[in-house]
């Protein structure tokens, strides 16, 4: 339906910035499936400065929620309420719904615009059973834990009809919440399955989440704010997809032209510089590959990285550079934006072989790791902010039911609020 209708498909912005993991480029996955190209990517200066206003839809997906709220700050708040209450579609999963929850804590006081509270909140930590460096994380003089990762079993709840439908979704830290008088229940946690890994005791676990809220959504002045435990985004889970690309349909509130904007060069980019881009990352590939198999893991801000999200960033580029090049779209991107590219490829590269050469621990605070994401994530949102005009443009052709991505097998850890 988007493919064939881009002019009247909404505008969509997904937030990169500060605080946030790798799950925003599963977006950039179900996106290329469908063929919906009119997508802008935001970091915290692009919700402030008046980008988020152009768009209809806002996506903030997983990380660390205190990380993601400092990003945004008063300014980012305030956008937010602007935007929602002006008629934009808010779309928060994992740390995204955390985000704008209930909170006495700072910064996250700033985005109390859901007053559903949280299941995972207990001032007595339960044991837990594997992942320890991951299933908790201090709140105040009280504890958020995360009971079980991977896959967990929802019914949904179709807003219009009242109809309900089993379908399946991961969770990777994400929110089970009570219900308020402000919100309506769109879906609730039923059960697990044999994929499911438990942080802490099954009885404990189905006690914080069976029969609890996994999604709601919430009118807010002509907007509207919706919230997601799981990741409804997954590339994997088709069914969960379409619950997304039907609130997209729902969404349009603007007109205009699109807003990842017009192909501009002084010159065409020859395959030479296109090459030189795609040999720097193809190389900080392999680098990436080669520490895998040592024990690193960092900890940014609240949340801990893994090694193998490196490699996630960087195969999200280089599986969309060979499209690029075998349609020749390239010699549309403009030269200071292959020279950016190419340039921090190589940055990158020697950051990655830097740090696998330091000393590994099994968790360690790092200004290198936190200097190598941060520009994994920059670079990243460049390149797809190209992809996505070249694709709105007509320069790739998208092949229907096709994806050409790479999915993280060690999702993020998100940070919650309360």
């Amino acid at each position: 339906m988007f493919a064939e209708n881009q002019g009247e498909s909404p505008r969509v912005g997904i937030y990169y910035g500060h605080g946030t993991s790798h799950s925003w480029t599963w977006f950039a996955d179900i996106f290329d499936r469908r063929g919906f190209n009119n997508v802008v990517f935001l970091d915290e200066k692009g919700i402030s400065d008046g980008t988020l206003q152009e768009c209809d839809v806002l996506f903030i997906s997983g990380g660390d929620t205190f990380g993601i709220a400092e990003g945004l700050g008063k300014s980012g708040a305030e956008a937010l309420e602007v935007f929602v209450k002006g008629g934009g579609t808010y779309i928060g999963a994992c740390a995204g719904a955390y985000l704008v929850l209930r909170s006495s804590m700072e910064p996250l006081n700033m985005f109390n615009f859901v007053q559903a509270r949280i299941t995972n909140l207990t001032k007595h930590l339960p044991p837990p059973r594997r992942r320890a460096e991951k299933y908790c994380t201090a709140y105040g003089c009280r504890y958020v834990y995360h009971p079980v990762r991977d896959e967990v079993c929802l019914n949904m709840r179709n807003a219009e009809t009242g109809a309900v439908a089993a379908i399946k979704a991961p969770l990777y830290g994400g929110p089970g919440m009570y219900p308020s008088d402000d919100v309506e229940v769109l879906a609730e946690y039923t059960g697990f399955t044999d994929t499911t890994e438990y942080l802490i005791d099954e009885d404990i676990a189905r006690e914080t989440l069976i029969g609890n809220v996994a999604a709601v959504r919430k009118k807010w002045g002509d907007g509207v704010f919706y919230l997601f435990g799981p990741h409804f985004e997954h590339p994997d889970y088709g069914e969960a997809n379409e619950i997304l690309f039907g609130i997209l349909e729902k969404a349009r509130r603007l007109k205009g032209a699109p807003a990842t904007g017009q192909a501009t060069g002084e010159r065409e980019v020859t395959r030479k510089q296109f090459r030189a881009f795609m040999s720097e990352i193809s190389n900080a590939r392999i680098v990436a590959l080669a520490i895998e198999r040592q024990p690193f893991s960092w900890v940014i801000g609240q949340k801990v990285y893994e090694p193998e999200k490196i490699r996630v960033f960087l195969e999200t580029i280089w599986q969309r550079t060979r499209q690029m090049e075998a349609s020749g779209s390239y010699t549309h991107i403009a030269e200071p934006d292959i020279r950016y590219l190419t340039e921090t490829g190589s940055a990158i590269k020697d950051m990655v072989r830097k740090i696998r050469g330091s000393a590994a621990e099994p968790l360690q605070h790092s200004p290198d790791a936190e200097l190598l994401f941060r520009s994994l994530r920059e670079m990243t949102a460049r390149f797809l902010s190209i992809y996505f005009r070249l694709r709105y443009d007509g320069f790739i052709v998208h092949e229907r039911g096709t994806t050409c991505t790479y999915t993280s097998k060690q999702p993020q850890h998100c940070i919650p609020l309360q």
